[in-house]
């Protein structure tokens, strides 16, 4: 029979292989990929997933085959193969910050142009990929005013704008809350019903198992287990993959590792309350306000840290938890009222910060790509004696640092890079840690032994402030918490309370105080 090209996957690879010198990520990984279809893609951090869609989309070299809409793509420039019907979105985002969301479509929507013989013109297309994403409302603004979720969105209808037969997300979910997970499904399955092909790589496994046709999983750059999603959730190799343990009843494992359902730390309700705060506040924060370009962002917060404490901000994505963090380590001013920490006024000088105690993990990890892990240890550290030890430390509670520390930062996947931000801001050894969005970019376990990690240094007299999507998992291991909603301090009390009052949490999460 003679084949059509209705009968042409969509992208066909064969036997994929990528080297970083002697170091081979992605290992003779063969899989097509099929138009109206979503094909999850899953595995622990450093399994080679992000290095997988940078290969097809050209990104780095790469030995084998790929094949988009029946074209080889050979070595086919990246912009090249947007015009084959590729795109893709970044873990990073990767939006051009000096145009509006809209310009940043537009650029997009060129490739779409460039193809020749399209049914919709560029601007037909942008609307398009507006609607679908949810963006209509932001084509005006600057990427950088949004809040995290939104830009997800940007990040998404970008993609779209290039007019895709195949698109390959990368970590779509991560930061995301709950409402904005449900929209992003219904989106991937819509995508779906139009006809792409949908590459999903998320460490969300209940949305992959949710919204995927078929699974691959990922293990030291191998495809080790493939298949529709109950297949692969039943076969032990996964879990084994996926959380370094075997399960012996299959039947027994919940839907997916979902972090949310995972406690990284002890019931919090058999925790001390914790230091006093009111007796040792390393940071108070006293009715401030803050945000962008003169327009408040955060209104009238009031918050403290002690040493010795874990407090947790939670809130949804816009809620101003990331303006509240850079408020604090000096990055962003303040439009009203104080931050004070260790008794002294914070300054706009996030440098000055840093000497006097304060460390801030970003949420976008902030590596220096030029640089090894090690050296960007060496550089948070301080030179002498006291830097090699404050390395050390660092590698005793980060232990799956130390085989990337030759290793340059643009090389490590998206999970090693959140550790290596986490890794350097401990090196700095600081009075003050603050950590933003610690689980975005980290497969469950690693979550759980980040979230220990900062509970063992709150236990030895460091003062925590951290920023997590998953409230559950924060309660856990905090001490106290915040919630903020538009900005607000909607609740706040002890982990123990929050977490033995879920409905209070969740009316503070819309934004409606519980009565």
């Amino acid at each position: 029979m003679t084949a059509t090209t209705a009968h042409v996957p969509a992208l066909e690879v064969d036997d994929l292989t990528v080297a970083f010198g002697r170091t081979e990520v992605v290992r003779g990984v063969s899989l097509d990929f099929e138009r109206g279809t979503v094909v999850g893609m899953v595995g622990p951090n450093g399994a080679g997933k992000t290095t997988f869609v940078d290969a097809v989309t050209g990104f780095v070299p790469s030995s084998g085959t790929v094949v988009i809409g029946g074209r080889r793509a050979g070595h086919i420039r990246p912009h090249r193969r947007v015009c084959l019907g590729v795109a893709r979105t970044f873990q990073s985002l990767e939006l051009f910050e000096d145009l509006t969301v809209g310009e940043n479509l537009a650029v997009a929507a060129h490739a779409w142009a460039a193809r020749g013989g399209a049914v919709l013109s560029s601007a037909e297309r942008i609307a398009r990929a507006t609607t679908t994403a949810g963006v209509g409302d932001v084509v005006d603004m600057i990427p950088g005013h949004l809040s995290y979720g939104r830009r997800k969105q940007v990040a998404l209808a970008r993609a779209l704008a290039s007019g895709p037969t195949v698109l390959l997300l990368d970590e779509p979910a991560a930061g995301l809350d709950g409402a904005e997970r449900r929209a992003l499904a219904s989106t991937l399955r819509q995508l779906a019903d139009e006809g792409l092909a949908v590459v999903l790589v998320d460490h969300d496994m209940h949305l992959v198992f949710d919204v995927c046709d078929q699974v691959a999983v990922l293990d030291a750059g191998r495809v080790v287990a493939y298949g529709p999603p109950a297949e692969v959730r039943a076969d032990p190799v996964v879990a084994q993959a996926w959380l370094g343990v075997v399960e012996t009843d299959p039947a027994s494992r919940p839907a997916g590792p979902d972090p949310a359902s995972r406690p990284a730390g002890p019931d919090p309700a058999s925790r001390p309350a914790g230091p006093d705060p009111a007796n040792a506040s390393v940071l108070e924060v006293a009715a401030m306000s803050t945000g962008w370009r003169g327009v408040a962002a955060v209104h009238d917060v009031d918050l403290t840290v002690a040493d010795g404490e874990l407090v947790a901000l939670l809130g949804a994505n816009g809620a101003g938890k990331t303006s509240t963090l850079l408020a604090i380590s000096g990055v962003l001013g303040l439009l009203g009222g104080s931050v004070r920490v260790a008794g002294e006024p914070v300054t706009r000088r996030p440098d000055q910060m840093a000497r006097r105690g304060v460390a801030l993990a970003p949420q976008d990890r902030g590596v220096l790509g030029g640089l090894t892990v090690a050296e960007q240890l060496r550089l948070a550290a301080g030179p002498g004696p006291a830097g090699r030890s404050n390395v050390g430390a660092a590698l005793e509670r980060l232990p799956a640092l130390r085989p990337l520390l030759g290793r340059r930062g643009r090389l490590l996947s998206g999970g090693e890079q959140q550790q290596a931000s986490l890794g350097r801001a401990i090196a700095a050894r600081p009075r003050l840690l603050l950590v933003d969005e610690l689980s975005v970019g980290l497969a469950p376990a690693a979550v759980n032994g980040a979230l220990a990690v900062l509970r063992g240094l709150a236990d030895d007299g460091m003062a925590v402030l951290v920023v997590e999507q998953f409230a559950s998992l924060a309660l856990s291991v905090a001490d106290r918490a915040y919630v903020l909603h538009q900005g607000r301090v909607a609740l706040a009390g002890t982990a123990a309370t929050l977490a033995a009052a879920p409905e209070a949490l969740e009316a503070a999460y819309l934004g409606s105080r519980p009565g």
